[in-house]
């Protein structure tokens, strides 16, 4: 039984493969949890998203000419695109943070439990799961300043082959800023600073995970997104053509895609999972190749031994 395996301790250094495998490892031990869980919290999200998601594919289509490749300026249909536009952004925004703070309470609960996830509900989790929808709040507030900040060095900056490698080289340790904020007791300030001095000692390991997650996280969701996809390109063809099939834009043709892209938005989040799990680990490794948390934790408690 999964149960009977050691438990996958967090603050261990380990080589890439390893960390693929302890984050593979918590995936499958966990999984049903993580689905269920998954599942409660962002199915009605979903719901909502899937709404906004058809609503702007169909506002971009009405804006789009297809016959002529022209864009059309009227300005009640673009108002009514940037409305769905900015609901989708905002319901997507949401729900990544509420499965962030899913997960990660689950992964620092797992942590702490001697027993690891076994019996946990919703309920033991809600002051966790409170505590880093606050915490996300304001990083979220606190990223979006420090965009605004960049926007403004780029905008100064006069050789701008120069900012793209910067950027890149910069963006790739924030990607250890959420675990940092999230499993630490410590400030937005103090995380921020932590995330350079970890990120930029472990930056081939956050890219080398980031990609190999991305990309199975990619190929999930492209799986789950097809059918809508390809539901609603056929849709737009036949709406356009005067001798289209009316099926194609019937009550229950939009119902059906309206459905497949509530399996296409669940698939997404689930697929960030990887990701998500990835990053916990690299973030384990760096605290332990960088601060030594274990052995500082095992000297803080010698006098308990």
């Amino acid at each position: 039984m999964e149960s009977q395996k050691p438990k996958i301790a967090m603050y261990v250094k380990r080589n890439f493969g390893e960390k693929l495998s302890a984050s593979f490892d918590f995936i499958k031990e966990n999984w049903k949890l993580m689905l269920k869980f998954t599942t409660y919290l962002l199915l009605p999200i979903c719901l909502i998203q899937a709404l906004s998601l058809n609503g702007l594919m169909g506002y971009i289509a009405m804006l789009t000419d297809l016959s002529g490749g022209g864009v059309s300026s009227d300005a009640s249909l673009m108002m009514s695109f940037f409305s769905y536009y900015s609901l989708y952004m905002f319901v997507f925004l949401i729900g990544t943070i509420a499965l962030t703070s899913l997960i990660y309470a689950l992964i620092r609960t797992y942590n702490e439990r001697d027993e690891r996830l076994q019996g946990v509900t919703l309920g033991m989790l809600r002051p966790m799961l409170l505590r880093n929808v606050k915490r996300l709040v304001v990083m979220t507030l606190f990223g979006l300043v420090l965009m605004v900040l960049l926007g403004v060095i780029m905008g100064l900056w006069p050789v701008l082959f120069l900012v793209i490698p910067f950027v890149i080289i910069l963006a790739v340790p924030f990607a250890l800023w959420a675990p940092i904020y999230l499993f630490e007791d410590i400030s937005v300030m103090e995380s921020l600073k932590k995330t350079f001095r970890l990120g930029f000692a472990t930056w081939g390991g956050i890219f080398l995970i980031s990609l190999i997650m991305g990309l199975i996280a990619g190929i999930l969701q492209g799986v789950t997104m097809m059918p809508w996809y390809i539901g609603t390109i056929v849709k737009s063809i036949f709406a356009m053509s005067s001798g289209g099939s009316e099926a194609t834009v019937s009550v229950g043709y939009n119902f059906m895609l309206y459905l497949l892209a509530i399996v296409q938005a669940f698939g997404a989040y689930l697929a960030m999972i990887f990701s998500l799990v990835g990053l916990a680990y690299q973030y384990g490794h760096a605290s332990e190749k960088v601060d030594n948390i274990m052995v500082e934790s095992d000297i803080d408690n010698f006098d308990k031994l």
